[in-house]
């Protein structure tokens, strides 16, 4: 679990990361959880829910990486730190793309720095993903 975790607030813009890698702007989604028939014979279904963004969010570079009492060495861009709500609108392809070339360019700093991931100079981590291309 890292110090930051991704909420649904992030995904509304309630909530904003001032240590952005990336951006995402898929709606929140959960699928199907259940089927059942209803008290007629109906078929329902259940636990499906979609919940638009207006427009893309910042994803927190504390999100990718554990707290630094669990581990000092390790980027996590897929299973991020995230509500099971705002993990259905960042788990697409592309963000997973952006967020592993974010702990890409952090796991140089830190190996040529030699420094714990937590302690990537964000300033300088923005610098060098802005150089890449990357929206933050």
């Amino acid at each position: 679990m890292s110090d930051y975790i991704m909420t649904e607030l992030n995904c509304v813009g309630r909530r904003t990361s001032q240590q952005s890698i990336g951006r995402a702007d898929y709606p929140m989604d959960s699928h199907i959880v259940q089927r059942y028939y209803d008290e007629k014979g109906f078929v329902k279904n259940e636990g499906q829910l979609m919940v638009g963004v207006k427009n893309p969010y910042p994803i927190d570079y504390r999100s990718i990486i554990p707290s630094k009492k669990d581990c000092t060495n390790l980027f996590v861009p897929i299973c991020l730190s995230a509500s099971h709500i705002a993990y259905g609108s960042i788990r697409m392809e592309p963000v997973f793309m952006n967020l592993g070339q974010s702990s890409a360019v952090a796991a140089i700093l830190a190996i040529n720095k030699r420094l714990d991931v937590q302690s990537v100079n964000y300033e300088e981590l923005a610098s060098e993903l802005l150089k890449r291309r990357i929206v933050l």
